[in-house]
């Protein structure tokens, strides 16, 4: 029954245009084994909502700690390596013979014959960060052969092994729990929240045309059951909820959502697969309103964007329920794991024509920025101007200005493409410490990236909220941590310092040895600058290492001390 059940979900793998002849019989044919020889317990699953994105892969456990060896699940080449400050840190991409590929992300190193490949490519562009895309076959590796060790790189914010799998070439990303990786599951999701939300003029839900909270209870039976709600019009669901495996407390996110209107299926969610060019469209999915006032994100079962998301598999009407005056209906939503676990609720629906007592206002301002228009604004000292589609529907913002500051509404809106805040110094021009920063809160505030133009300065961003000038004329700090300087290293095996820049952040950073450039590797979460000793390092008996660091503006701060031997 199981093997019925994983062919059956082979299938659906990638949709029409991904499940052809060839990868249908490469892929469900396909056997792979684990990234780690380790129970694969996850800090999260494929397709969970996070921050502008959904989840592209797994998040692997590596009991809190690096340095574990990562293997390839298939035969394949190396495809593309890269090493970044942020984002995936360290990582490496597979290409498997069958159509399909790896990827492994947040590592701590590669294995030594690809870290001599990266160091080699390191040293010959002078650059910690890179990205290579090595020739078919000239790395290859083979299944279970180790690749890398797991660490913490990039945005990782604790040990673990991101791993994905997906179509090769393509944009679209594969839930690897399609495939029979061993992870014990056998607690169903849990359902914390439920919402109904008014659609179109004079609807209303529990006499409001308000989004509404509704109310539900556990059944002895085991069945969620909602009170009932009298509705007018039409409305759809909004749920909050997550998904747990066995052995961790993380709560991760749900695979599938069905809802049936009277034993009738009309809308279906299901997370086996999305492409990376539509993972913005999360935006669309939850109410982000709600997340930026409550930090709890809704899942609404409404199909709201323009273009639709793959992700829903069953979709009558935009998920949109109509209910006629004195009609009586049942809406059953279920939620689903990948292991079959799965919970429901039963919530009856009352039609009704009494009208609403509590009323939707919508706040007119004098500065709109239509979905299918620019929108250009001049300011007292600046502008704003905001592309075709720069959200996600229609705004009505609230612009606060002074000389200094420029305050773009509160950040309740997600935003699709950037547009642009600039600054007036009105009659002399800004210096050349000046710069842009976005407020986090009354006191911190982070660099937003500056452009200078005579008396002008300008960003662009995503992000609403408000914005500073401010200056910045002090370069970084360098501080050694683990040397002193006329430091004897004979039995040192790295070389460590702390570089910090407390305005506009570090932008670019060198070390050279006895006038030979070094590599360096940058952890902006520690601070930490690394290098370590190695046979590209040239020691001699008396040792000069000097280390230069820039920030956002071009304040440099130069360290060089005497090492011997």
């Amino acid at each position: 029954m199981k093997t019925l059940h994983f062919f059956f979900a082979l299938g659906l793998l990638v949709g029409p245009l991904y499940a052809q002849k060839a990868l249908e019989s490469k892929i469900s044919d396909a056997t792979y084994n684990a990234p780690l020889k380790i129970p694969l317990l996850l800090a999260g699953n494929f397709g969970e909502l996070r921050s502008d994105h959904f989840h592209s892969g797994l998040d692997i456990k590596t009991k809190h700690q690096q340095g574990l060896k990562v293997f390839s699940i298939a035969d394949g080449y190396v495809s593309r390596i890269k090493i970044s400050h942020w984002g995936y840190g360290k990582v490496l991409y597979v290409n498997h013979y069958n159509g399909t590929s790896s990827v492994y992300a947040h590592l701590q190193k590669f294995s030594p014959e690809i870290e001599k490949f990266v160091q080699k490519k390191q040293y010959a562009n002078k650059s910690y960060t890179i990205q290579l895309f090595p020739k078919k076959d000239s790395i290859k590796v083979y299944k279970d052969s180790p690749i890398a060790y797991s660490g913490n790189s990039g945005g990782s914010t604790a040990p673990h092994l991101h791993f994905e799998m997906r179509k090769t070439g393509s944009a679209i990303a594969i839930n690897p729990l399609q495939f029979p990786y061993e992870v014990l599951d056998k607690t169903p999701p849990t359902l914390q929240k439920l919402f109904a939300y008014p659609v179109g003029e004079s609807s209303h839900v529990n006499r409001s045309e308000n989004k509404v909270q509704l109310s539900f209870k556990r059944t002895p039976e085991g069945i969620y059951q909602a009170n009932p709600i009298e509705v007018k019009g039409s409305f759809y669901l909004g749920v909050k909820g997550y998904d747990r495996q066995e052995l961790t407390a993380n709560k991760n996110g749900i695979y599938q959502y069905k809802l049936s209107l009277n034993d009738t299926l009309i809308g279906e969610i299901k997370l086996d697969q999305f492409s990376f060019n539509e993972t913005k469209g999360i935006n669309t999915l939850i109410d982000y309103q709600h997340l930026i006032k409550h930090r709890e994100r809704i899942v609404q079962l409404f199909q709201n964007a323009r273009k639709p998301l793959s992700i829903f598999k069953t979709i009558k009407n935009k998920g949109i329920v109509n209910i006629k005056p004195n009609e009586t209906v049942e809406l059953e939503l279920a939620l689903l794991d990948h292991h079959g676990n799965n919970i429901s609720i039963k919530i009856p629906v009352i039609g009704t024509s009494e009208a609403a007592t509590i009323k939707k206002t919508l706040n007119k301002t004098p500065f709109p920025v239509l979905y299918k228009s620019p929108a250009h604004y001049k300011l007292a000292y600046g502008s704003l101007y905001f592309p075709v589609n720069s959200f996600y529907e229609d705004v009505y913002l609230n612009l606060e200005t002074t000389k200094d500051t420029i305050s773009v509404h509160k950040p309740m809106w997600a935003v699709k493409k950037p547009f642009t805040i600039s600054f007036n110094s009105q009659n002399s021009p800004f210096s050349k410490y000046s710069y842009i920063a976005y407020m986090l809160d009354s006191k911190s505030s982070i660099y937003s990236n500056t452009k200078k133009d005579g008396d002008w300065l300008s960003t662009k961003t995503n992000k609403l909220g408000t914005y500073i000038v401010k200056q910045d004329s002090i370069p970084p700090s360098i501080r050694p941590k683990n040397f002193k300087s006329n430091q004897n290293i004979r039995n040192y095996q790295f070389l460590s310092l702390e570089i910090k820049d407390l305005e506009t952040g570090i932008n670019s950073y060198s070390g050279s040895l006895n006038g030979k450039w070094i590599l360096m590797e940058y952890e902006p979460k520690t601070n930490t600058l690394t290098h370590h000793i190695g046979p590209r390092t040239n020691l001699q008996k008396n040792n000069e290492l000097k280390i230069e660091v820039t920030d956002m503006l071009g304040n440099i701060q130069i360290y060089t001390t005497l090492l011997s031997l």
